[in-house]
């Protein structure tokens, strides 16, 4: 399965990288994420609670980068799972130079499984598509508007007896925050790594897992 997209932003492709590494801003943008974790370099899980009406579920997903060309493009090869169905997908993620702002273009090749497979590839697409639009529009207002640095949780690791708590780091989940005052905040002061990049897209397969989820549950 592919889907192929586009989103105009309103600031230019350093800046639009920087916020979609914003661990805040991914969590206040991508529907119904509920935790945002980062397990390694450039690896992440996420969980986000989805559905259609009154019937929701819940997904769990994971990330992994590659090929990251700052800022102009990267690679995210990432699967998610929930109730009745899984999906596997590899996204190229391009920012361009456009007028005053950046096109952010992305092409998804995507592997669904599980009962999930049976429901027809124009309806995930189409209602995958008008999600991600409603995800960069959250994006693009956040451009305008001040930053938020979001809050970084330690979550303690279990550390066998006779190993130092220093010879791994702990995994570090990044929560939603309030808005706060402020200006700018530029990409190299920010405390998230630039492979959070992919979070943003994983909205994707929010999209696909959730919404079927919500038709299946």
């Amino acid at each position: 399965m592919n889907l192929d997209g586009s989103a105009v932003l309103s600031a230019a492709p350093e800046q639009v990288w920087a916020v979609i590494t914003d661990p805040a801003v991914l969590a206040r943008t991508i529907p119904g994420c509920e935790s945002l974790q980062q397990v390694g370099e450039d690896s992440y899980t996420i969980v986000v609670s989805a559905g259609v009406g009154a019937i929701r579920g819940k997904y769990a997903g994971e990330v992994r980068l590659s090929d990251l060309s700052f800022p102009k493009s990267y690679v995210m090869h990432a699967s998610g799972s929930g109730g009745p169905g899984s999906v596997r997908a590899t996204v190229q993620i391009n920012l361009a130079p456009s007028g005053d702002g950046t096109e952010l273009t992305y092409s998804a090749d995507a592997v669904v499984g599980g009962a999930v497979a049976g429901v027809g590839q124009r309806m995930i697409t189409g209602v995958a598509k008008k999600m991600a639009g409603q995800f960069f529009s959250a994006v693009d207002k956040e451009l305008v508007e001040p930053n938020v640095v979001a809050d970084v949780i330690p979550i303690a690791a279990d550390v066998p007896a006779g190993t130092s708590a220093d010879a791994a780091p702990a995994p570090v989940a990044y929560a939603k925050a309030p808005a706060a005052a402020g200006g700018w905040v530029p990409a190299e002061a920010r405390p998230l790594l630039v492979g959070a990049a992919g979070g943003g897209l994983l909205t994707l397969l929010g999209v696909w897992v959730g919404y079927l989820l919500g038709r299946r549950g």
